[in-house]
Parts: structure tokens; C-alpha cells; sequence
């Protein structure tokens, strides 16, 4: 296993010292030693990958030097259009590092929504032109280091592709308040106030197995819609589903970074004005679901920027009796409804035991029944 923070001073003295991106599970160890060991404004956890590339770009225009950009395999797609739009070589030709976490490796066994990105990974940095290494932990450092050199000495970016257990991962602790809820408890106190005919659709990550562990527990049928993949586009989904179904009540079931990620969405529901969406956030300000770094929804104001983007409600509650009180009657939606949440999750949640297009069946028939 490559010792991480050593790893990360070896970049610095071959003069990439500015690191952005989004946290991934298979890079926790690389971005817990960014924050902990080398914490200073060289590094931004970005709300998505189109931004970190926007702001690596920034950087090297600004100082002449090559950034890194990190994030899951997942989110190449946003990071895709400021790539072949502003940074390839028949542009602006912006040399930058990219890490790359390699979920759907189809060498080894993952969950459904990682599996077809994970195919096609590699053909997507060769159909971009971007140079790459596919590294584990036992890669030559000395190796990863001549290619990645080679290629960034001739002003072209270089991608590193991150197998799983590749970085040391220390397992030190981010910020987190005990006296808070936790997820999961939130979620089930949100489940009785709505009405039992209500339409649930969750975001990705630990949520949405939260979600579906509840339902279990309780022996009820699983017809929520589970959003495996596709961080920050729930709260869309969401939308789409409530134009079409005004009669029914449809809550999305969303976390604070997912909202971040495209907070765009927030605008178009707003202005759109439906009053069937309801969507509750789950703010733990962070990125828990893939190791706990920290985000900054806890430094906005809240309030004024969903009043800002047209929901006709905002709601903050911190505990399950604020929650029981809230009368879903008496807020016409839009609305959304905060609840502070710990950063952290049970750590042997199970996952839906059924495919995603089972669980798009089961959904569409309770979607549209009565």
C-alpha cells in the first residue's frame, strides 16, 4: 500500500501543490491526509468535478503551475464539458493531474450504478486523450512518478487510476456531534409525518440504504425510488415526478453535498412553484457517505438562499420532537425542511436486494396506482 502522505509530499517537491476535487471512497486516505497533515488553502473540496477542473484551471493560469484534480470515476461525466471545452490541447491547453477512484474495477465485484462507468473508464480517458497509469498498492512509486513527469513535462494533463486499497488510510476522525441525530433516526421520524401515500425518492449513498434498511425493519413494501448514482440530480428526479403526478404527495429524501453538487436544481424547483414537493435535506456538512470530509454547507445561510431560490417554506429542526411537530398540511410546497444530522452512519448497512430495474418496476406500479 503507498504511504499517503508521503505520496502527497512527493508532489510537492515535483511542484504540484495545489490539490480540488470531490471525495471518493477509494481515495478517503488520500484526501483525510490532504485535510489533516497538509491542511492550508491549497486544497478545495469542490460542490462538483466540472468545478474542481474550473478551479484547477484558474490556478494554473494564475501561477503557471500544474494543479490536481481528484474525484471518483463517477463524476468524469462533469468533469467532461470544461475538459473538451476549455482545458484540451486545441484549447486552452491546461496540463493538470487527475486521480482518478476506480469504482466498477471489473476485475472485482461492486455495486450496480459503478458498473458500467467502471467499464468504460479507461476508454473514456483514451477517447479524451489523457495519458494514464492504472496504480495499486503495490505500484513502484519511482514508476508512477517517471510516467507521470513524462508527460506533464510535455505541457500535457496525466491520469493516475486509482484501484481499490491503493493509499494508506490513517482512519482519523472528522468533525462530528454525537448530541445530534443520527441519520437514520431523522429518517424514520420523517417517515410518520407524511401521509402514508406519499412518494419517496432518496439520493445516493448511505441514505438511500437508511431508506430501504427502515422500510425492512418495519416489513412494509420497499416501492421507494432509490437514487444508486447520479450524486445531486435526486432533487430532479423529484421534480420530474411531481409535474406529472400533482395529485400525490413526492418527497425527496436528499443530502447536503448531493444538494451542493448541483444546486442549480434548487432554482428550477423553486421557480416551477409545485406545491406537492416537499424536500427534506439531511445536512451532516460533510461528505459521509464516502468517508466523512467536510463540505460548505454549514457556512451558507441557509434559509435566505432556499426563500432566495422561491420555496415557499424553510423548515430547520435539530431533534425528533421538532420533527413531530411539523404539520405537513400547513406547508404548501415547495418546501424544504433541514435537519442536522451526525457525520456518521452505521458502518454494516445493507444494501436493496433487488436490481435497479427491479426497483423502477416496483416504483412505477405504486407510482401509479390510485
Amino acid at each position: 500500500m503507498i504511504n499517503t502522505k508521503e505520496f502527497i509530499e512527493q508532489l510537492i517537491l515535483n511542484d504540484i501543490n495545489f490539490f480540488t476535487g470531490v471525495p471518493d471512497s477509494l481515495l478517503s486516505g488520500f484526501s483525510e491526509s490532504l485535510h489533516f497533515d497538509f491542511k492550508n488553502k491549497n486544497h478545495v473540496i469542490s460542490a462538483n468535478e466540472g468545478s474542481a477542473a474550473a478551479i484547477a484551471m484558474g490556478h494554473h493560469l494564475s501561477t503557471g503551475k500544474i494543479p490536481a484534480i481528484y474525484m471518483q470515476n463517477s463524476g468524469l461525466g462533469n468533469f467532461v464539458n470544461p475538459y473538451v471545452s476549455l482545458m484540451h490541447k486545441e484549447i486552452y491547453n491546461i496540463p493538470f493531474l487527475l486521480i482518478v477512484g476506480w469504482r466498477g474495477n471489473p476485475e472485482i465485484s461492486d455495486e450496480p450504478q459503478h458498473l458500467f462507468q467502471g467499464k468504460i473508464t479507461i476508454d473514456l480517458l483514451e477517447l479524451l486523450e489523457i495519458p494514464y497509469l492504472i496504480i495499486d498498492g503495490n505500484t513502484d512509486e519511482r514508476f508512477i512518478f517517471e510516467s507521470m513527469n513524462i508527460s506533464l513535462s510535455q505541457n500535457k494533463p496525466f491520469a493516475l487510476i486509482v484501484k481499490k486499497d491503493t493509499f494508506s488510510n490513517k482512519g482519523r476522525s472528522f468533525e462530528n456531534d454525537t448530541n445530534l441525530l443520527t441519520r437514520e433516526d431523522a429518517l424514520v421520524s420523517f417517515l410518520e409525518i407524511f401521509d402514508k401515500n406519499s412518494v419517496y425518492i432518496s439520493t445516493t449513498g448511505k441514505l438511500s440504504r437508511e431508506l430501504y434498511k427502515t422500510r425492512l425493519d418495519n416489513e412494509e413494501i420497499t416501492n421507494d425510488f432509490y437514487t444508486v448514482g447520479g450524486m445531486g440530480h435526486a432533487s430532479a428526479i423529484s421534480l420530474g415526478i411531481a409535474l406529472n403526478k400533482e395529485e400525490k404527495t413526492i418527497v425527496c429524501l436528499d443530502g447536503d453535498g448531493s444538494a451542493l453538487m448541483h444546486l442549480g436544481n434548487i432554482g428550477t424547483i423553486g421557480a416551477i412553484g409545485l406545491q406537492n414537493f416537499y424536500h427534506v435535506l439531511f445536512n451532516n456538512s460533510s461528505h459521509e457517505s464516502v468517508g466523512g470530509q467536510p463540505n460548505i454547507y454549514k457556512d451558507l445561510k441557509r434559509k435566505d438562499l432556499f426563500y432566495g431560490l422561491n420555496y415557499k417554506n424553510y423548515v430547520y429542526v435539530e431533534n425528533k420532537d421538532e420533527i413531530k411537530k411539523i404539520n405537513i398540511s400547513e406547508l404548501k410546497g415547495p418546501t424544504l425542511i433541514e435537519v442536522k444530522v451526525q457525520n456518521s452512519s452505521d458502518k454494516n448497512l445493507i444494501r436493496p436486494d433487488k436490481s435497479p430495474v427491479e426497483n423502477k418496476k416496483l416504483f412505477r406500479s405504486k407510482l401509479n396506482k390510485g
